[in-house]
């Protein structure tokens, strides 16, 4: 593990807002971290804040969220 000695509490707490809202559209871990660095870069081009990235992406977010924690918690059991 390499220790970036320029660390930046700035970026460290935007990258931080642009995986919250990749983990709020996507499930999967690969998507996440792609949607992420595109927000990330998108905030940091054009000053376009992730949590506006995310609604232009997905405008029911929230209703989507919430269907896709209630699919996890679901367990199917068999007899």
């Amino acid at each position: 593990m390499e220790i970036d000695h320029d660390f930046d509490i700035e970026n460290f707490n935007a990258s931080s807002r642009c995986m919250k809202c990749a983990r709020q559209l996507f499930p999967d871990a690969k998507q996440q971290e792609i949607w992420a660095t595109y927000a990330f870069k998108q905030w940091q081009d054009h000053g376009t804040p992730p949590e506006v990235s995310r609604n232009k992406r997905n405008p029911h977010w929230a209703k989507s969220l919430e269907i896709w924690e209630k699919r996890k918690k679901t367990k199917l059991r068999f007899y």
